[in-house]
């Protein structure tokens, strides 16, 4: 028995939201009451690549070489056709619309938009909960939203891409409003402000690529919790966030020239901050972290910190510094951190007061020698618990002295949980490469990316390294090389990267090939070194 078609309407449409608009549309066909319950679905789902059968997803670049295409005019027809019959029919109903998106490319923007102004009317009119409008034009003739858009009392979530925003003739209705994301939109400093300002339960509010402002600044938008602004153009000169209801932040920028003032006022609630390529002066980023007390995810990804940062916080929870380049020295005390992530970042001098687990990355394409050595192995010193660390050694030379590292710094190599190890040294140099690295740290599990054909060389060479156990070397010396500690191999896997499976490596060797790829992983047993030679 056919017991789903006996539950309620509202149930069975709860069911069909979780379909594909394409799915949806198959349902359909199998009744006359299938029918009805799809003609009657709140959530209107118009996407012009689903009448592409077999086409990848149309973007700017795809539709500038297909439009001039006359079978391609014809589809953009047939479907907007389609959606102005389908639309009228639903609203010919009196329901109100749950969802409405829309995704389209404009042949003519003269000749279309007046009909797409009445779709969006119609479903304002409607009452819409959630509007998607994405659409695809010229360069030269973006469309413009028409201004019912500011009348849509009953949108909670509204999205826009690749559109024109211009000043309502009157205030902005849009009283319901709590998610806001503006993609590739064109507007101005005014409109910003008139949005923030006048839609009251505003929350979410998400700047991607806009442009048409060289001063973006949000303020008066006093239930606003999330902020994010992505820019890949050089227009923005100037941010400022002035919103002490703020709980997370985003600032993230590309390009050659980025904003030479990004200034954020005092949000005693953010919980929050993500900064991807921002430039700082001097003391600016200290100055800027010191106004959030509540902070406790702090991302800094891509970003000019000159001098010497320095963090004091018992709320911080998530710490990240990746790919700074100019990073020098950290200062940081955060004893309640539950993870610090330090990647692609120059070896800092460090004072750090942070009892948790750290992830470290680290790039050498330099040549590796007796200095790089020593300063990694006195910032990993200053921790307790490496999670994880991953090297990646590119050099042409590897310039190692037992005895001179031995002096420099005679300290036992550390503990480590898990090392990842990307190189391309020359073959002489494996064992100069291999005795540094062990030098420095004992990790639990290793692990070595193979991917080119150098990389098979160098794990077959460390496959056979590894099973030596030679222990008359270095016995004058009071710390001696890792083969006098490592106890036992205890397992040999390879992780095929397509297959996303688990290898053992003596079954795996009979097929090696230079086109194999993936991940080879050994599992180590290391007896605890002493200063005196015992263990």
């Amino acid at each position: 028995m056919d017991r789903i078609s006996e539950l309620p309407t509202f149930i069975i449409h709860h069911i069909m939201s979780y379909l594909s608009a394409k799915e949806v549309a198959r349902t359909s066909v199998l009744s006359k009451k299938w029918n009805q319950l799809y003609v009657s679905f709140p959530i209107l789902d118009f996407d012009q690549n689903y009448f592409f059968p077999g086409a990848s997803r149309l973007d700017y670049g795809s539709f500038c070489v297909r439009k001039q295409n006359y079978s391609f005019s014809e589809t953009v027809k047939k479907f907007m056709d389609f959606v102005d019959a389908s639309l009228v029919r639903f609203c010919k109903l009196k329901f109100c619309i749950q969802k409405f998106r829309l995704f389209l490319t404009f042949l003519d923007v003269k000749g279309s938009a007046p009909i797409v102004d009445r779709w969006i009317r119609l479903a304002v009119e409607n009452g819409v909960r959630e509007l998607d409008f994405e659409n695809i034009t010229d360069e030269n003739t973006v469309y413009t939203l028409p201004q019912a858009i500011f009348s849509a009392n009953s949108v909670t979530n509204l999205r826009l891409v690749w559109c024109r925003l211009e000043q309502p003739f009157d205030s902005i209705m849009l009283r319901s409003l709590k998610k806001l994301t503006l993609e590739r939109v064109c507007l101005d400093e005014q409109m910003v402000q008139k949005l923030a300002s006048e839609c009251p339960l505003l929350e979410d509010l998400c700047f991607s690529n806009c442009w048409g402002l060289k001063h973006l600044c949000v303020s008066k938008a006093s239930k606003l919790k999330i902020m994010e602004i992505r820019s890949f153009s050089e227009e923005i000169e100037i941010v400022e966030i002035s919103v002490p209801s703020l709980q997370q932040l985003t600032l993230l920028f590309y390009g050659a020239r980025r904003p030479r003032v990004v200034e954020v006022a005092r949000s005693p609630h953010l919980k929050k901050l993500d900064l991807v390529s921002v430039y700082f002066a001097d003391n600016e980023f200290n100055h800027l972290i010191s106004k959030f007390p509540s902070l406790e995810d702090l991302f800094v990804t891509r970003c000019c910190l000159p001098g010497k940062i320095k963090i004091s916080s018992n709320q911080l929870k998530n710490l990240l510094f990746r790919s700074c380049k100019y990073l020098k020295a950290i200062d940081v005390d955060a004893p309640n951190l539950l993870l610090f992530t330090y990647e692609f970042n120059p070896i800092p001098i460090i004072s750090i007061n942070v009892p948790c687990p750290w992830k470290v990355s680290f790039v050498c394409k330099g040549v590796l020698n007796t200095h790089w050595y020593l300063k990694l192995k006195k910032f990993l010193g200053v921790s307790k618990q490496i999670e994880s660390l991953k090297l990646s050694l590119y050099s042409t030379k590897v310039l190692y002295n037992l005895d001179e590292l031995s002096e420099c710094s005679p300290s036992l190599p550390l503990q480590v949980e898990n090392l990842e190890l990307h190189t391309n040294v020359p073959l002489s140099d494996y064992e100069t490469l291999l005795d540094c690295v062990f030098w420095i740290c004992h990790p639990r599990t290793l692990r070595v990316n193979v991917m080119f054909e150098e990389d098979h060389k160098f794990i077959t060479w460390l496959s056979d390294q590894l099973w030596i156990r030679d222990v008359n070397c270095c016995n004058s010396h009071p710390i001696k090389c890792w083969r006098h500690y490592l106890n036992d191999l205890k397992t040999e896997n390879f992780l095929l990267v397509n297959d996303q499976i688990f290898l053992d490596v003596d079954n795996l060797m009979d097929g090696w090939t230079t086109r194999t790829r993936g991940v080879s992983e050994f599992h180590l047993d290391w007896c605890v070194p002493v200063l005196d030679g015992k263990s």
